[in-house]
């Protein structure tokens, strides 16, 4: 059944919903009546009008009172923008989304949303930006700009998010835990704008317990879309492995449809880099939201200015540079956010100044990493193992093998100071390169 065989007695008996109706597509309309009597069965002309009519009066009134935008092909949208001058093509695709949730219609099943995508990805290709030399015809074009745009994105994320995971499993020794977090089935009727509130509302409760406990807790999360377009969360969630039986209850807590299938929805991160590729397979999408947790608010923009040798706000040319350096080996290294101030805990980021707050370290291996970052940012190598026996002496060497020490054997760091300058009863050096011959000894002078 379509909607010209209820037209009529919608017209009759109905005229201001025929009237809000009349702005509608018609493969809208269709699908409404179409719905409408497959849900209740019926084939009577009467009685599926009411049916619509109802369901009419109970869509929200923005929705309804939308419906001639939701109806407006890409070329028409362009036209209106450019009159406006406001941007009107994410509303309408907001809109439509609404609209399908209430009707339980699947983006695939919506074939004016797919057409719209076509003639928007159609337009993008030939518009062209820039010319080519050679040819009038021919450029970067606009679909071009934005595909390099999504390149550029996913590798900023994909960088931050393997140097967290290398921070928190190399040095904070923390663990790794996957969650795929869901709404009820309540939720998957509702608008979409109320869904993603109600899911950012749970996660944000989780992590104000965690935070009101003190647990530090670092990791990426993601938003996406299910089927019928309800938002759910990808987390990768590094905790301290102590942590981990209060944070799961946590997290239960505040999402007890999950109790079902708790070994599904909380998981054990065995291979990082696989657990980030997937995460971040659709994160060139709009729908898709790519946050980090643990790092500051401007982590992106932070990282991207560091990687081109761009100056940013608290960061010295100096930490830049250096920074800039480490980044290019094109290396998993997490000692790259401690030198770009990339972590929200100032208690981090103090590891990489000249004072560092030493809260988040447990032992000797942790400190040595202290003083290997220390070499790397001031030149000094600063014994945060034994504060008793304090050395700050400058750095003469590109490569160390330490031979022996109390803690820690073999260990390859960039920390050499002339062998008068060394405590004998804690650190013996070997110097494998140097940069120069060392100057003579007090003995030769004489």
């Amino acid at each position: 059944m379509n909607y010209e065989q209820i037209e009529i007695v919608i017209r009759q008996n109905h005229p201001r919903i025929w009237q809000d109706l009349l702005s509608l597509h018609y493969t809208y309309k269709n699908q409404i009546t179409a719905k409408t009597a497959e849900n209740c069965a019926c084939h009577d002309v009467h009685e599926v009008a009411e049916q619509v009519a109802g369901w009419v009066i109970s869509c929200p009134e923005d929705v309804r009172d939308s419906f001639s935008l939701m109806s407006m092909t890409y070329d028409e949208i362009k036209e209106r923008q450019r009159i406006t001058q406001t941007k009107l093509t994410r509303k309408a695709n907001l809109l439509r989304r609404n609209f399908r949730r209430y009707l339980n219609i699947r983006p695939d099943q919506d074939q004016f949303q797919q057409q719209f995508n076509r003639d928007k990805l159609e337009s993008e290709k030939t518009y062209i930006v820039r010319y080519d030399s050679k040819s009038d015809n021919t450029g970067w074009t606009a679909h071009d700009a934005k595909k390099r745009e999504q390149r550029k994105r996913y590798r900023i994320n994909h960088d931050i998010a393997e140097h967290l995971d290398d921070f928190c499993l190399n040095f904070l020794n923390y663990s790794g835990l996957f969650l795929s977090l869901t709404l009820p089935s309540e939720y998957h009727g509702c608008s979409y704008e109320e869904a993603k509130e109600e899911i950012s509302r749970r996660w944000t409760n989780i992590r104000r317990r965690l935070k009101y406990r003190n647990i530090l807790h670092l990791g990426m999360s993601v938003i996406e879309l299910q089927k019928d377009e309800t938002p759910h969360y990808h987390i990768q969630l590094y905790i301290n492995p102590s942590e981990r039986e209060y944070v799961e209850s946590v997290i239960l807590h505040e999402f007890p449809n999950e109790q079902g299938r708790q070994y599904n929805a909380i998981q054990s991160i065995w291979d990082a880099i696989n657990c980030i590729g997937y995460c971040l397979k659709d994160s060139g999408k709009t729908d898709n939201y790519v946050s980090f947790i643990g790092l500051t608010k401007d982590i992106k923009s932070r990282y991207d200015n560091v990687y081109h040798n761009r100056k940013h706000k608290d960061l010295s040319d100096w930490r830049i540079s250096k920074s800039r350096r480490m980044m290019k080996k094109n290396q998993s290294d997490g000692q790259i956010l401690l030198m770009i101030r990339g972590f929200s805990d100032d208690k981090l980021n103090s590891l990489s100044s000249r004072h560092p707050d030493m809260t988040y370290i447990r032992n000797d291996i942790q400190r040595l990493q202290v003083s290997y970052i220390h070499a790397l940012h001031f030149g000094v190598f600063n014994n945060v193992c034994n504060s008793n026996e304090q050395i700050d002496t400058r750095c003469h060497a590109i490569k160390i093998t330490a031979v022996f020490s109390r803690f820690y054997t073999f260990v390859t760091t960039q920390v050499y100071v002339y062998q008068e300058g060394i405590l004998p009863v804690c650190y013996f050096w070997e110097c494998e390169k140097s940069r120069g011959q060392p100057p003579p000894s007090k003995k030769e002078k004489a």
